[in-house]
């Protein structure tokens, strides 16, 4: 004789996702002006409130490419309960620029705030948005302004990123 389970209760025994991997796009607001990409990332989340990622973001507009580690803090370790996670993000990377024939590869320091939503409750797929601040140390980006006749530079990027991740 088999006693019926209710779906909201066998799904909220679900265990957290150990690896979560995707991509999405992004859009960077800097010298006045919004610059898109698109963005792949691997994260492994070791523990219920703590995770470490792997990323790379290739920018369409501008001859910039990023590659980097993030780490996460998940304030609640909720996301198969609630079926949100907030985190703060905290990432290190290089960037890859071309100014006139020169390459350069600073490093660079972004702090963030993000956003897992899992959109269905049975389906191994999750939502993520993220705003950060990103700070080039050393060679900063340019772009060449027309109505200045002149190079505009900046260390300092606004990101926004969404993207589909797996688990």
């Amino acid at each position: 004789m088999g006693i019926p389970i209710e779906e909201s209760e066998a799904i909220a025994e679900r265990p957290l996702p150990t690896w979560i991997f995707g991509g999405g796009g992004f859009l960077r607001y800097y010298l006045n002006s919004v610059d898109g990409g698109v963005r792949a990332s691997a994260d492994f989340r070791f523990l219920k409130h703590h995770s470490l990622g792997l990323f790379g973001m290739l920018h369409l507009g501008d001859d910039l490419s990023e590659v980097g580690i993030d780490y996460r803090f998940y304030f609640l370790g909720r996301l198969m309960q609630s079926g949100h996670d907030d985190f703060l993000r905290l990432g290190i990377s290089g960037l890859y620029m071309e100014k006139g024939d020169e390459t350069f590869f600073p490093p660079v320091i972004s702090f963030g705030y993000g956003r897992d939503i899992l959109f269905f409750k049975k389906a191994d797929l999750l939502g993520r948005i993220q705003l950060s601040g990103n700070y080039i140390i050393g060679e900063p980006v340019s772009k060449r302004q027309e109505w200045l006749l002149m190079d505009q530079e900046a260390h300092f990027l606004l990101s926004l990123e969404f993207s589909l991740m797996f688990f």
